[in-house]
């Protein structure tokens, strides 16, 4: 269950985009990072988790909007985690391209291995 942590400074983005992006974020980091040749790489939209964080005052040299995602590691997703960020960065910017906004930020995909469990 890949987690994906949302950033933004305060003011630059409405709320509903930010709604908006949450819920795109499920199908985009779905797609991107779906690995169904390895067990428990099988990905949908329900099995991403958002979290969207507004900066704190005392952050320092923030991008207006941050996306870092937390993936399992596995052979086939890091044997092209370049294309599948690419991928993320793409949709990206096809989202934002329906705003009005010029925002600075970036895409980071962080893969390492990890253990999930619910209860």
């Amino acid at each position: 269950m890949p987690l994906v942590v949302v950033k933004h400074k305060a003011g630059r983005m409405l709320d509903d985009m930010l709604a908006d992006l949450a819920d795109a974020l499920t199908e985009i980091v779905a797609d991107a990072l779906h690995t169904p040749e390895n067990k428990g790489g099988e990905l949908s939209p329900n099995d991403i988790e958002v979290w969207v964080q507004e900066s704190g005052k005392h952050d320092i040299d923030t991008k207006d909007l941050e996306i870092i995602i937390w993936a399992n590691e596995y052979p086939n997703r890091l044997a092209n985690l370049v294309d599948r960020k690419d991928r993320i960065v793409s949709a990206m910017r096809k989202f934002l391209a329906d705003y009005d906004r010029n925002l600075s930020g970036f895409v980071w995909v962080l893969l390492q291995p990890a253990a999930y469990g619910e209860f």
